[in-house]
Parts: C-alpha cells; structure tokens; sequence
C-alpha cells in the first residue's frame, strides 16, 4: 500500500511538471517549417498561429477548428501525394509533450474554387480523415502519443495517393485523454497546416467532418469512463477513414492504403544525423496578425524559406527520435498558458494513476 501510495505521489508530480503544447514545426517536400510559439508575435509559416498552449475543453467550441484564436497562416506548404509529412508535439521549445494517452487523428479538407489556403475560413469547409492512431495494440496501456514525451521524437502523417491536386488545410490533433474517465475532461490540442497539394491521382471521397460539428462531450473516445481499466480498447471519435485510404490492418491505428500500416507496436529509430536548425530567418519573420478578410500573401519561393534538405520518406508513420535536442533561443518567452500543478482534482488523477500503474489498493 505505501508502495502504490508513493508511486501514485511520483505520477502526479510528473503530470504538473509540464505545461500543455504546440505543434513546432513541419516538414513537406524535405523543407521544414517552423511555427510560432503561443504567446509570441505570429511568425512567416504554413502553421496557423494559436493564442495559447492550454488545452480547449469544448468539442463544440471555435478552438476545435484549429486551435484557441488561430490566426491565417501567411505561407502555404508545398507536398506531394503520396509522401508524408513530419511534424513534432512540444510543450515549450526544449520541453516534451506531457500527456502519455489519448489519439492522434489527422483530417484534410479541400479548398474551394475562388479561395486559397491562406485565406479560407477552415470552420467552413468539410474534411475527410486521413490518418488515426490510439493504442500501440488493442487493450494495451501504451499508446503511440507516449512517444512524443521524448524531445526530438517525429510523427509522420502520410498524405493520400489518391487526392485532387490543390490547396487543403489540414487539421491534426492530439485528444489527450487522463482526465476523460468524467464528461468533459478530455482536452483538445488542434493545429491546421496550409497545403498545396501536388502528384495526386484520385478524386477526393465525399467530406463529411465539420470543426464544430463532429464531435460532442458524450462521444465514444472523448468522454471514455474506461480507459484506466485493464484491457480498454479505444474507439475512435469521428467519421471512418474512407474506403480507398483505409489500412484494413490489425491494432488500434489506421493509415491511407498506399501506405505500408503500421505495426502494433511502432518503435522509435535513432538517427545517427545532427539535428536541422529549428528556424531560419526568412520562415520565422515576423508578420502583423493575419485576418479573414486580409488579401493573401504570396506563397514564398524555395529561396524565401528553409533550405531544401534530402526528403526523408517514410512507407507508414513512425515515431523517429533525434540523437540530440535543437537548442531554441534564450530571447523566447513562456508560451500563453497554465501548468498542470493548478488541478483542482489532483486527489481523483493520482487515484486514477495508481489505479493503472499499481493496480487497485489493497485493503487495509
């Protein structure tokens, strides 16, 4: 019982150790894209700017789009179908992803005739999944999220083969899920990317997800009373990948059929290579606050951002873990938002803890 007490102690120190997070970058076509820090002045990228890095509680709310007051990006990514795009989860420059459960749930929307990426409304279009990963394999505790606790570590999302050509957003999230054993604890973590998309082959299926719209508070995979229970298998909130991207695979992740699946249990790989620089100084000028009704900035050329590196390709999503960490300027400050030391139910996460790293207390 001491045992499981201290442990529950040490699980709950971690959890407030860490403020909540922020996508830092992207890479598309071998260039990288780093995004702003909330809290900061918007910066050039293809990364729409958020106000700050706590979690939106609301499934309903304007922040599910694309996260809290995001603002018009003033760059568009250039990506082939087919290939995948690398991004990572920080909780601060230097400082891992915090939360070890919840998804991974990626979505694309096409942009309409007469509109471009920079300046669509994303809360107005229909997106269409992608890409979803929960559990490292049906009833595990492991899920692939953990894997961005470790600074350097890579997600990759695979872009579909078969898509139109054209400008999209994209919207990707992590659903971070210790608290959402009670309605509405889950926390929503959204960023929306600018696209255009170039090599594709199909045509797109029928877009059905709005951002709000898709999810509410009571939803399977938001509101989930058993995740800490052994043997939980996760069900994923949302509309079905369609048909001509799904994996048809074993395990609790699904990815575009071009693509190799992922296996149940993804591991990390250790590149031997040193880490690119995290920003350069045409990506990360700063640039006034975009707004909706602004006119659009010009998509750079190659020259204006990062330059080109050899394009890492990858058959499924994986989890890659740099050899070192990127050193970030001193001159950033604090992103806008609370650590987790300010929980005001503390007692009911470190029961729930102990409950699934100990197991149940035995009684005294």
């Amino acid at each position: 019982m001491l045992f499981s007490s201290i442990a529950s102690v040490f699980a709950l120190a971690a959890a407030g150790a860490h403020a909540h997070g922020y996508v830092e970058y992207i890479k598309a076509d071998g260039k990288k894209y780093p995004g702003g820090v909330p809290g900061e002045k918007n910066v050039k990228s293809p990364i729409r700017f958020i106000s700050t890095i706590n979690p939106n509680k609301s499934p309903n709310g304007a922040a599910i789009t694309c996260g809290e007051k995001a603002k018009n990006a003033g760059m568009t990514a250039a990506v082939t179908a087919g290939t995948g795009i690398d991004l990572t989860w920080v909780a601060h420059p230097n400082q891992a992803w915090p939360h070890e459960m919840g998804p991974i749930i990626t979505y694309m929307a096409k942009v309409p005739e007469g509109k471009t990426a920079q300046t669509v409304d994303p809360a107005t279009l229909s997106f269409f999944k992608i890409q979803e990963h929960g559990q490292k394999s049906k009833g595990s505790t492991k899920w692939l999220v953990e894997d961005q606790m470790k600074l350097g570590t890579v997600y990759t999302v695979n872009v579909p083969k078969g898509i139109e050509n054209g400008d999209y957003i994209m919207r990707h999230e992590l659903i971070a899920l210790h608290l959402a054993d009670k309605k509405g604890g889950a926390e929503f973590y959204s960023s929306c990317f600018n696209l255009n998309v170039k090599g594709g082959t199909g045509t797109n299926p029928a877009a059905t997800a709005k951002f709000p719209g898709t999810y509410s508070a009571s939803d399977k995979g938001i509101f989930t009373p058993g995740v800490f229970n052994k043997g939980f298998v996760y069900s994923f909130p949302g509309p079905a990948i369609p048909e001509f991207n799904s994996s048809g695979g074993s395990g609790n992740s699904t990815t575009p059929v071009e693509t190799e699946t992922v296996s149940d249990e993804p591991t990390a790989t250790v590149s031997s290579t040193d880490p690119e620089p995290t920003e350069t100084d045409d990506c990360n000028e700063e640039e006034p606050t975009a707004t909706e009704s602004g006119a659009p900035e010009p998509t750079p050329t190659d020259d204006e951002c990062n330059s080109e590196d050899p394009e890492e390709t990858s058959s499924a999503p994986t989890s890659t873990k740099t050899s070192t960490s990127t050193k970030t300027s001193s001159k950033r400050s604090v992103p806008t938002g609370d650590a987790h030391n300010g929980y005001k139910r503390a007692g009911a996460w470190s029961k729930r803890m102990e409950k699934r790293y100990i197991g149940r207390p035995a009684s005294s």
